[in-house]
């Protein structure tokens, strides 16, 4: 029996950001089509707030500091994935799939390291689109494959490609950001950059049919981490860490189905492995949901973390959350609320500054079924002091049990120990 196909579609900084989970000024169509044909799951988390380190854990199935990947894996910043630490398209090679990557990859800079058979790079969405036409094709239907198909899109600037801004239908502006001549003029950029990615996915689905190839294909949709806004991306609140997560396979007969468990995003791994009868590593961390899928005895997370160690400069956090509460913990003095530079050029975060300095606390505790925008910080308050003692005590046991370097030592970004080497 031929194993299925596998595609996992990793777009930027999407969040929760779709139709099918309620946001109906964008134009998702297809993504929420997915979804109602497939699996929808409420409460998936990233394990950072940050693009490289959150795929790290994606492609290994391990916590950021637990791959190398602690910042971003571009430019200057020098963040790279640890060669020992197998990548998904290793394991799937292995097995005898051919392996493609279609896009961005911002895990390292040595992608033929990854494991990849081919791997088409450019970035734009129609370039995506024409690279998977061309390499998808009726020979692929004799050996399963697993393409990772990786959108910019709605990554800013929102007009990459030259995509328009979409408000047809209206603009949603999430509560925590005000509601401004600012934030309405880039929340309808970003969603014409949804717009953009929903369509390109169409256009691989009808790809996928015309090859014949659709109905024995896992389609996986996810993202990075939350929406390139203040308080939300490079931020461990949920609106940093929340992430869509959706799962499409027409031979498991299931249709619109939604979970509700807690699942980390170091969770798809393993249950893509499960899905194609591949051996687990013992590197793995996360748990596969396989069980799940089949409506057959499974033991949910108890505890979801999170982390941030670098973005652009150090910023170390840590954060446990249960379907109850959520405890951050800030390791370091800056008590301001960290924003990155690309998000920092727009007009939004100019009218949102006062709410970003000298307002975060050492440790941060919020009541999630109550205050659903983290915005009332109860770590001080005596009603709560046994909560915030077991949570503690979670983030440590946790921490101690992956060895997070964070207790060891204070991390050095490459780009300082380059710093230090040239002096030198």
């Amino acid at each position: 029996m031929i194993s299925p196909n596998i595609i996992k579609i990793i777009c930027h900084d999407i969040g929760k950001h779709l139709g099918c989970y309620g946001v109906k000024s964008v134009s998702t169509s297809t993504i929420d089509s997915l979804a109602k044909e497939g699996i929808l799951f409420n409460n998936a988390f990233a394990t950072s707030p940050g693009c490289s380190p959150s795929r790290a854990a994606i492609a290994t199935g391990r916590y950021p500091h637990n791959t190398g990947v602690l910042g971003l894996a571009h430019a200057h910043f020098g963040w790279e994935l640890n060669k020992t630490i197998p990548h998904i398209a290793k394991y799937l090679s292995n097995k005898g799939y051919r392996t493609m990557l279609f896009g961005l990859q911002h895990l390292t800079y040595h992608e033929k390291s990854l494991g990849f058979d081919s791997i088409f790079p450019e970035r734009p969405a129609d370039d995506v689109v024409k690279n998977i036409r061309k390499k998808i094709n009726e020979k692929l239907s004799n050996k399963s494959f697993y393409a990772e198909i990786n959108f910019f899109e709605p990554h800013r600037p929102f007009d990459f490609g030259g995509v328009k801004p979409f408000k047809s239908k209206g603009v949603f502006i999430p509560k925590y950001i005000p509601t401004n001549q600012h934030s309405k003029i880039e929340f309808a950029a970003m969603q014409g950059a949804i717009k953009k990615m929903d369509e390109s996915i169409l256009k691989i689905i009808k790809i996928l049919k015309k090859k014949n190839l659709y109905e024995n294909t896992v389609i996986i949709f996810t993202t990075d981490h939350g929406i390139p806004f203040p308080r939300a991306k490079g931020t461990l609140y949920d609106s940093g860490i929340e992430t869509s997560l959706i799962l499409h396979y027409p031979k498991l007969k299931l249709k619109n189905k939604k979970i509700n468990e807690l699942i980390s995003n170091i969770d798809i791994l393993p249950t893509l492995l499960d899905l194609a009868k591949v051996k687990k590593s013992k590197k793995i961390q996360g748990k596969s949901f396989y069980k799940l899928l089949y409506n057959k005895k499974y033991i949910e997370n108890k505890y979801i973390f999170a982390e941030k160690t670098y973005h652009e400069g150090f910023d170390p956090i840590r954060c446990v959350r249960n379907k109850d509460y959520k405890l951050i913990i800030n390791f370091d003095s800056d008590r301001t609320i960290r924003v990155p530079s690309d998000i920092m050029n727009g007009g939004t975060y100019q009218s949102m500054i006062g709410k970003l300095i000298n307002v975060r606390e050492r440790y941060e505790l919020y009541n999630i079924k109550k205050d659903k925008y983290e915005r009332k910080n109860l770590a001080n308050n005596k009603k709560y002091k046994k909560v915030r003692q077991k949570l503690i005590k979670e983030i440590m046991l946790w921490m101690k049990s992956t060895k997070d370097p964070l207790l060891f030592k204070q991390i050095k970004s490459p780009f300082f120990l380059d710093t230090i080497k040239e002096l030198k």
